[in-house]
């Protein structure tokens, strides 16, 4: 099958999670035997050998646009820069809504030169910045499409950025959520977990019909201990080792990695869970990696609660090489994840593909992966809480804490076996697979 990707992060332009997902997918199709091609801005990184050049009209005047190409891992990116095109990933947000406008009339331009020798069976948009790119592509070459929402952003925009898009007859009202417009244009719509598609049915069911969902995947190639400073040496020690470089003696490690934001994280979830236990007799022997940043006010308050704990809490705001992330995991007790909420979520996976067990909010995807000790304690990967709920997480890591090495054991073995197993980069690209061919089951709301 010949598969067109949309999308504004590709690797190794990488912001959020977006890019790896993209990037796996894509290969993952082509160890399918597809043939892909992605077209992606080029944020002014010059990615690629030049491969062509044209001109288009952009509000009101001639702008050129220029289109690198390069074979990475058997897929063929093509980046589009020139003006807006050549921004920051994400810009401010009128550059961002003039860039996914340019991106759209850029990417016909560019399959207009191209089509005869590659005509896309299918072309598969990600996240709303590519709704106009999916629009034109719709409306000028008929092609079969899907868009899928890696987490919703639920804005509005004014209706002249469509008109601008050459895409007046889908903004009949003053101002358009994009996202809603890209599933109408879409013949199929897909989102990344089942439980994050039933949590917002509220707006997937506007698609009712042609909505699933597809897990995204790990890939334990790189989450591996074999790939460890120490793999020779017990966790124990592992952890003894990465307390002490980070200036802590030992003891029960939790570790929290995420963006310090109000939105969605729930750091504020942790540091008042910390607070919590810092009254508890089982504090003395926990200890703390807070790693991430952000939100001014939370990253002070997270530096507060290492002030009044400095032997049991270590927070870092500095951006760690993923090495070193790895090296965490492999050697961490527990990762806590307290998201309010989690459309798939990648770092409960990376833990478990290295022992490292979740303490997780029951949301979206962490509730889809993880599977909870009070739930089925033999098959179990993992803690889940409610989210938001600070008394019930400190209460879980005093739990965590408590477990016995055998249940620890059988825990590791088992959030390994899983992640492993059950969310491969293969399976969810077969499943696209046959989102692209219709032929898949669908969310249905009188299903029990």
């Amino acid at each position: 099958m010949k598969i067109l990707l949309l999308s504004f992060e590709y690797l190794p332009v990488k912001i959020g999670g977006l890019a790896e997902a993209v990037t796996n997918i894509a290969e993952g199709l082509v160890e399918l035997g597809n043939e892909v091609i992605v077209f992606t801005p080029d944020h002014g990184r010059n990615l690629g050998e030049p491969f062509l050049s044209f001109g288009l009209s952009f509000e009101g005047r001639t702008v050129e646009i220029t289109v690198r190409k390069r074979e990475q891992n058997g897929v063929t990116v093509y980046t589009l820069s020139g003006d807006v095109l050549d921004t920051d990933v994400y810009p401010d947000w009128e550059t961002l809504l003039r860039k996914a406008v340019l991106f759209g009339k850029a990417s016909v331009g560019l399959l207009n030169h191209i089509v005869e020798a590659f005509k896309p069976e299918v072309v598969h948009a990600h996240d709303w910045h590519t709704v106009f790119a999916l629009g034109l592509l719709k409306k000028y070459f008929q092609l079969r499409s899907v868009f899928t929402i890696h987490r919703l952003n639920k804005a509005k925009i004014q209706a002249r950025y469509f008109h601008e898009a050459n895409l007046g007859e889908l903004a009949p009202y003053p101002d358009i959520d994009p996202e809603h417009t890209a599933g109408y244009v879409a013949d199929a719509v897909t989102t990344v977990s089942r439980s994050y598609l039933w949590e917002e049915w509220g707006f997937f069911r506007n698609f009712d019909g042609k909505v699933t969902h597809v897990f995204n995947g790990i890939d334990c190639s790189f989450w591996n201990e074999e790939l460890l400073e120490n793999s020779d040496k017990p966790r124990e020690e592992r952890r003894r080792l990465i307390l002490k470089r980070f200036g802590l003696t030992d003891g029960k490690a939790f570790m929290f990695i995420g963006r310090f934001d109000r939105a969605q994280k729930g750091v504020d979830t942790l540091l008042r869970a910390i607070e919590i236990l810092s009254s508890d007799p089982a504090f003395r022997d926990m200890r703390f990696i807070i790693i991430g940043k952000g939100d001014s006010g939370l990253e002070a308050w997270a530096r507060a609660v290492e002030s009044r704990f400095p032997e049991n809490v270590r927070v870092i705001t500095d951006v760690l090489p993923r090495e070193t992330v790895r090296e965490l995991y492999g050697s961490v007790d527990f990762v806590v994840i307290p998201s309010y909420f989690e459309p798939f979520g990648l770092v409960q996976l990376e833990a478990m593909c290295l022992g490292a067990i979740p303490i997780a909010s029951a949301v979206g995807g962490l509730k889809d992966t993880i599977i909870d000790i009070n739930a089925d304690p033999e098959n179990a990967t993992g803690i889940l809480v409610p989210p938001r709920d600070a008394f019930a997480l400190a209460r879980a890591m005093i739990s965590a804490k408590e477990l016995d090495e055998r249940t620890l054991s059988r825990l590791r073995e088992n959030a390994k076996r899983r992640a492993r197993k059950d969310f491969t980069w293969e399976k969810a690209c077969r499943r696209y697979l046959i989102v692209y061919t219709g032929s898949v089951d669908k969310a249905v709301p009188f299903l029990l």
